[in-house]
Order: structure tokens, then sequence, then C-alpha cells
């Protein structure tokens, strides 16, 4: 090959290649992935007995969720909706007549469901790069729930009823979060162009639920009063 070929060669190679710029991909999505202790308040609607406790002991347990969301508004800030899922699990010894507790073990099994709609303030780092976002989260939930015996079936009561279900309610959020772009701005930005992540984001959020059925005095509550961390992707 001639050198003027060569050259040549390597010119049309630059104009093809993808370039990195200073501008950011659009962005209408994100996902989060978020985790934080749990504990349901089923134990506070009774004066003397604590059934759950006495049962699963009152240690927390961990809540892991993953969440997507959709923004159809953006301007002074961010409006979104968006649906989550996630697990928890409580392991415990049931008790039996005499009141001691059985050998056998027994598991509850939560798959919290939510819709949410979402307003996030992120206009001071949209504007002025300013890498702090709060955001307010209001829903409705269902909580999917099952319970397990020792050799993984579905627990019956004693009029053979089957320990499964699913209770309703609602929750509120109130959360902030720091922008990881600001710390690496070429890294985000080959991160944006090669995998259309617009913002990544670490946060944290305070979260108020009451799972009762809207107050059902038939169902247990399962709402509780927790917080979440997590990371979050715009894209």
């Amino acid at each position: 090959m001639s050198q003027k070929a060569l050259v040549l060669a390597v010119v049309l190679a630059a104009l093809v290649a993808p370039q990195v710029t200073n501008a950011q991909s659009p962005r209408n999505m994100m996902v989060e992935l978020k985790f934080g202790p749990y504990y349901p308040n089923i134990d506070k609607e009774f004066s003397s007995k604590q059934p759950f406790s006495e049962v699963f002991g009152a240690s927390q347990r961990l809540m892991s969720k993953f969440e997507y969301d959709y923004e159809f508004f953006t301007g002074f800030g961010a409006l979104a909706v968006g649906g989550s899922i996630g697990y928890s699990q409580f392991k415990g010894h049931g008790l039996l007549a005499t009141g001691e507790k059985s050998s056998d073990t027994t598991k509850l099994h939560l798959l919290p469901l939510s819709l949410d709609l979402i307003y996030r303030f992120d206009w001071l780092w949209q504007k002025h790069k300013v890498p702090f976002v709060v955001y307010a989260k209001g829903g409705i939930d269902c909580y999917v729930w099952w319970v397990t015996n020792g050799v993984g079936d579905i627990s019956k009561s004693s009029d053979g009823k089957k320990g499964r279900g699913a209770t309703f309610g609602g929750h509120l959020s109130l959360g902030a979060a720091f922008v990881l772009n600001s710390l690496a701005p070429g890294m985000a930005q080959t991160f944006d162009v090669e995998m259309g992540v617009n913002t990544t984001l670490l946060f944290a959020e305070y979260v108020f639920s009451w799972i009762d059925d809207f107050g059902s005095k038939k169902s247990w509550d399962l709402g509780s009063r927790t917080f979440l961390v997590g990371i979050a992707f715009a894209f």
C-alpha cells in the first residue's frame, strides 16, 4: 500500500469512528437497585401479645427492590411514573398449642409490588451541574405473601386454609441523590456514548408505608417506616 493510500485510510477511519462529545444523550427512563432494612408493623396492632416477633424474632430483614421509571415531563424538574418489585423473607418457628416453639422451620416470603408517581428536582444538575437531586414519590402497593413449612410447602392453618394472599396499601417516599457524573465527567461521557447511560446516581430515601388493605381490620399491617439506599441509572 502506498503512503498516500495509507494516509487516506487513516483519515477515513477517523471520520467514521464514533466521536465522544460533551453532549449528553436524550433521557427519559431510569432504573434503580435499592436495599434497606424491613420489619412489618404487625405487632404494633397488639397491646400485649407480639405474635409476629414471637414466631420470627424482632430483628429487621433485608428488603431488596428493583424499580423502573419513565419520565413523561421535563422542565423545572421531572415527572415520572414507575413500577417496582421487591423481595424479603423472615425465618422462624411456629408456636405449638402449649405456647412452646415448634422445631419445624417457618418462612414468610414477601413480594412487594408498587406503582409510583415521582417528582425529581434535578434542575440544578441539568442547568448548573450542581450534583444533587431531591425527589418525592407516592403510590399504591400490593404485597404478595406466602408462608412455607420446613419442606417448602405452603403452610395451612388449623381450619385448612393455605397461608398465602395479597395485601394492598400505599406509601410515600422522600429522597436525595448524588450525581456520580460530577466525579469523573470523562468516564461518564464514555459510559453515555457506549452504553446510553446519561446519568448515574447514588441515593437514599425514607419510606413510610401502610399495607393494611387501606385500614381493614381483617388485615395485618405489612407496612413499615424505613430507609433504602441504592444506585440509579438514567438513560
